[in-house]
C-alpha cells in the first residue's frame, strides 16, 4: 500500500472548479485503485510520497515529491496574466518542473509544453487525462426545462463555464456577444456560470453553479462557449461534449485536441470570427444535429475508456 500526502488546503474542494476539478479526479482514482493510502499534510512525515496537487512544490521529509502542473498559459500568451501573478504562475511552474522528482499533468499538451518551454524530459511527466464525472450525460427534456424555469434563464442560450481569472478570455467573448447579439432572436441569451469578478455586458450571470446541477444546464445550451487562452485539461469540454452540446473553445492548449468534430476551434484573439461561430450554431439547425451527433460519439467513446490509473501511480512510486 503507497502511503501518499496530499496537502488540499488552497484548494476549495467543497465547491470544486478548475484545478479543484481535477484534484478530486486524481484522488478518486487513486483510491478506486486500493493500491494507494491518502493521507493529509499531518501525516505528510510517515508518508511515501509527497504529492501537491495545487502546483506548489512541497519539499516533504526526504520523500519521492510528485506535483500537478497544469496551467502553461503564462509562457503562451504573457497577456492573459497581470504582472505579478505572471511573475508567481512562473516561479512556481518553473521552481516544480525543477526540483520535483515527477510531474502529474492532465493533458498531453502540458507535457509537451513542459519539454518544449522548460526542457523536462518526458520520463519526469505522467499524463493523466480526467475524464467528466458519471453525472455528466445529455439529461432529459423535464429535468433541462425545470431548471431553466428555476434559474429563470432565456428559452435558448448559449453557456459559459469558468472562473473569472483574465486567462478566460472573457474581453474577447464580450466583444463577439456584441456583435452576434443584434442578428440573434430575442429569446437568445448567453449565460455564465462560475465564481470571481468580471462578465460580459447583456449576459445572465448566475455565479457558482453546483456541479449536481451542472448536466442539466448544460444540457439545455444551444452551445457550450470558452474563449480562454489556455487550458490545461480538457475536462470542461468533456462535460460539454458529454451532455451532446456543442463546443466553441479557442484553438489553444488541451481544449482544441479534445473538441474534434464536436464543435468548433477558434482563433482566441478574433472576436469577428467568434461571433460568426455563435450566429452560425444558432440559426443552423442542420450544424447543431451534426455537431450534438458527434458529441455523443465522443462521449461514448469516452465512457469505454476511462483513464487508466496504472502510469499515475507508477510515476507516484516511481517505477521504471
Amino acid at each position: 500500500m503507497l502511503t501518499i500526502s496530499c496537502d488540499t488546503s488552497r484548494l476549495d474542494l467543497e465547491r470544486p472548479a478548475g484545478l479543484a476539478v481535477y484534484a478530486i479526479a486524481v484522488l478518486n482514482a487513486l483510491r478506486a485503485t486500493r493500491e494507494a493510502a491518502i493521507v493529509g499534510a499531518e501525516g505528510a512525515r510517515g508518508a511515501d510520497v509527497v504529492l501537491s496537487l495545487d502546483g506548489r512544490f512541497r519539499t516533504g521529509h526526504g520523500q519521492r515529491t510528485v506535483t500537478v502542473i497544469s496551467d502553461l498559459g503564462h509562457l503562451l500568451d504573457r497577456r492573459g496574466y497581470g504582472t505579478r501573478e505572471w511573475f508567481l504562475q512562473n516561479w512556481r511552474v518553473a521552481s516544480a518542473a525543477r526540483r520535483s522528482h515527477q510531474l502529474v499533468v492532465p493533458s498531453t499538451a502540458v507535457g509537451f509544453g513542459l519539454e518544449r518551454y522548460l526542457g523536462t524530459p518526458a520520463r519526469r511527466v505522467t499524463v493523466f487525462e480526467a475524464h467528466p464525472a458519471p453525472a455528466f450525460r445529455r439529461r432529459p427534456r423535464q429535468e433541462v426545462e425545470a431548471e431553466r424555469a428555476t434559474l429563470g434563464l432565456p428559452e435558448r442560450y448559449l453557456l459559459f463555464v469558468g472562473a473569472r481569472s483574465r486567462r478566460k478570455n472573457l474581453r474577447l467573448l464580450a466583444d463577439a456577444w456584441a456583435l452576434a447579439r443584434p442578428r440573434l432572436g430575442s429569446e437568445v441569451g448567453l449565460v455564465l456560470a462560475g465564481g470571481g469578478r468580471g462578465g460580459v455586458p447583456e449576459a445572465r450571470d448566475l455565479g457558482y453553479v453546483d456541479a449536481d446541477r451542472l448536466p442539466a444546464l448544460i444540457s439545455g445550451a444551444v452551445a457550450w462557449v470558452n474563449p480562454s487562452l489556455y487550458e490545461g485539461s480538457a475536462v470542461g469540454v468533456w462535460e460539454a461534449i458529454s451532455c451532446g452540446v456543442p463546443a466553441l473553445v479557442a484553438a489553444t492548449g488541451a481544449s482544441a485536441h479534445a473538441v474534434g468534430r464536436a464543435g468548433m476551434a477558434l482563433a482566441p484573439r478574433d472576436p469577428g470570427a467568434w461571433a460568426a461561430a455563435i450566429v452560425e450554431v444558432v440559426a443552423n439547425a442542420d450544424l447543431r444535429a451534426s455537431l450534438g451527433a458527434a458529441s455523443l460519439r465522443a462521449a461514448a467513446e469516452l465512457r469505454s475508456s476511462p483513464p487508466d490509473p496504472g502510469p499515475l501511480l507508477q510515476g507516484l512510486r516511481g517505477g521504471g
